[in-house]
């Protein structure tokens, strides 16, 4: 499996926006948007997939605008 963390992420932003930017990849295993105490979305999150061809595509969305912020996209470290 492969990790990546998806960074720009605007606050009202879910787990379901990430399955919905991501899910049309073959492979997507899990979808997580890291959260406050509050339960706002604290601008990044993390996609797994289990196919490393997946991983490409999904690097290729980098730079793309999600209402008005720029997603960081990039393996997890």
């Amino acid at each position: 499996m492969h990790t990546l963390f998806v960074g720009g992420l605007p606050p009202d932003s879910s787990t379901e926006t990430l399955q919905q930017l991501f899910g049309d990849l073959a492979g997507l295993r899990s979808a997580r948007v890291v959260t406050s105490d509050t339960g706002g979305c604290r601008g990044f999150g993390y996609v797994t997939f289990d196919n490393r061809e997946a991983v490409l595509a999904a690097q290729d969305r980098n730079g793309t605008d999600l209402h008005g912020h720029r997603l960081r996209v990039a393996l997890a470290r």
